[in-house]
């Protein structure tokens, strides 16, 4: 059988094109996902979002509210006295935005007094978001209301979510 130059051209198109879809077919078994992908990982706030204001209800008394001036951060306290540098809450502002929770798969019951009130918003979100944050012994749950999911995050990370100690 002789084939033109054209006609050879089709063959070799049509033979990677065929390689490429049983590749991508089979790409699941081939290579398999590692197992700490599979597990429900979710950030707390949306991927590069920016946050305008982070303000925080400790209790009726005792409130802080951070608010983006131009490129710095102005911080106003309730009831409580904080001093806090403009690279510390640009580090605390970082770990709102990169850290990431498991999901929890149940409901959750507990305490709403025990609950932390943080309202974040997001630039181009009318909405601000709001979260509950309930600081354990061995882990920090967060409720998300917008999402209605449950994240759990080590204990540490309350220091870094949080301007005080708790």
């Amino acid at each position: 059988m002789k084939l033109s130059r054209t006609g050879w051209n089709n063959v070799i198109i049509f033979s990677v094109m065929t390689i490429i879809l049983v590749i991508n077919a089979t790409n699941d078994k081939l290579f398999p996902k590692e197992e700490h992908e599979n597990t429900a990982e979710q950030l707390i706030l949306p991927q590069h979002s920016v946050i305008l204001t982070l303000a925080i209800d400790l209790s009726a008394r005792q409130q802080v509210l951070f608010e983006r001036v131009g490129r710095s951060w102005q911080l106003t306290a309730k009831g409580i006295m904080l001093v806090k540098t403009e690279q510390q809450i640009e580090q605390m502002m970082f770990a709102w935005q990169q850290s990431t929770g498991l999901v929890q798969a149940a409901e959750i019951v507990i305490d709403s007094e025990q609950a932390i009130n943080v309202q974040i918003s997001l630039a181009g979100e009318s909405q601000a978001r709001t979260f509950m944050l309930y600081p354990l012994n061995d882990q920090l749950l967060i409720y998300q209301q917008q999402g209605n999911t449950w994240l759990a995050l080590p204990p540490a990370l309350a220091q870094q979510l949080l301007p005080i100690s708790l």
